[in-house]
């Protein structure tokens, strides 16, 4: 039964990217009409006041003793027994859709764990720029976003309704000389199995995530923003590391070397510089998990500090999942390819039980 679902879930991918196509086709990030610079022209919200990235002011930023996370299913010894995952190109990044009980909690996200349902990456075309988040101007090769939806709400569909659905880690990738190991699987499929829109191939084994993460995860930045591509619904707690994941040059290379277009096109547009650039912080403010010595006052649940359920208004004007889903409309960004994709596993897999 296992089997099947899973086959099941690589399907549904499969057609949603095909369901989407003309979606996707719809905003980019080149310097053009479809640029980031013109997508409030289609997206109304990624004109809004709370929109990410942003750069970090380390001097400005707030210290909190917002806790250590507790991460679930990243480990070795600890990885989800149904864990599958999938490696594509979307047409605007590189993807890896994922299912198991990857969950993340504790660090002031509330009561509730986030489950985590894709990653991925953002670069540039040199090493100097390619990060979506900068800290104090500065921007890093790439970026690695694992994006979670809050498990209170049934279902992520659900949590994308909600201002207080979804969590990202973000993680800055630094160029070192070595190949980092314990990414070389993962680089290898994405240099070797795909290169264009839409292809997408199954990861041999999940990847364990505890391999390459930064050792200290105590340090990160923690504020209230939205996704970073359309349509850029300002639902997210992002949590941006200051510990970077080292790769090599030629890891990145296997980024470096992905096409927007289906293979089938006349031209080939190579995915360069895939990261919107930083948005105005506004009056919001940004807080680095910093411990305090027990003579400090302990945070109080009910403060202004971002803890979930503290900061964000479940009745915001996030919009309506449905009727943003809708093929006529322009909504779908890059959550789109995957949203469908679950959908319809979801029937799929009722009806074999």
């Amino acid at each position: 039964m296992e089997d099947k679902r899973t086959s099941c879930t690589y399907l549904c991918i499969l057609l949603a990217s095909v369901l989407f196509d003309s979606e996707a086709a719809s905003w980019g990030y080149l310097d053009d009409e479809k640029g980031p610079n013109n997508w409030t022209a289609i997206y109304g919200e990624c004109g809004g006041i709370k929109q990410s990235p942003i750069d970090i002011v380390t001097a400005s930023a707030e210290a909190n003793d917002l806790g250590d996370f507790t991460l679930v299913g990243f480990e070795a010894d600890d990885v989800p027994v149904n864990a599958a995952m999938i490696v594509s190109n979307n047409g605007h990044v590189v993807e890896v859709a994922m299912t198991g009980d990857y969950l993340v909690s504790g660090a002031g996200l509330g009561p509730t764990a986030y489950k985590a349902v894709q990653f991925h990456f953002h670069w540039g075309s040199v090493n100097s720029r390619g990060s979506e988040h900068t800290v104090d101007g500065k921007a890093y090769a790439a970026e690695l976003h694992i994006v979670c939806y809050n498990t209170k709400y049934e279902d992520f569909f659900t949590a994308l309704n909600s201002s207080d659905g979804l969590t990202v880690l973000g993680f800055f990738l630094d160029v070192h000389g070595e190949d980092n190991p314990a990414l070389a699987s993962l680089f290898d499929a994405i240099s070797s199995m795909i290169q264009f829109k839409d292809e997408m191939v199954p990861f041999s084994s999940p990847i364990v995530f505890k391999s390459f993460l930064p050792s200290d995860l105590s340090t990160f930045y923690r504020y209230i923003g939205s996704l970073t591509s359309p349509p850029c619904y300002e639902i997210v707690t992002w949590n941006v590391f200051a510990s970077p994941i080292m790769v090599s040059e030629a890891q990145l290379m296997a980024l470096r070397g992905q096409y927007a277009n289906k293979p089938d096109a006349s031209v080939n547009i190579t995915l360069r510089d895939t990261f919107r650039p930083v948005q105005s912080v506004s009056n919001r403010t940004v807080y680095v998990n910093t411990k305090v010595s027990a003579s400090t006052e302990t945070m109080n649940p009910t403060s202004s500090v971002p803890g979930l359920v503290a900061t964000m208004n479940a009745t915001s004007s996030a919009p309506g999942l449905f009727a943003t889903m809708n093929p006529t409309s322009s909504a779908p960004g890059l959550f789109a390819f995957w949203l469908v994709a679950m959908v319809i596993a979801k029937v799929m897999v009722s009806a074999m039980e």
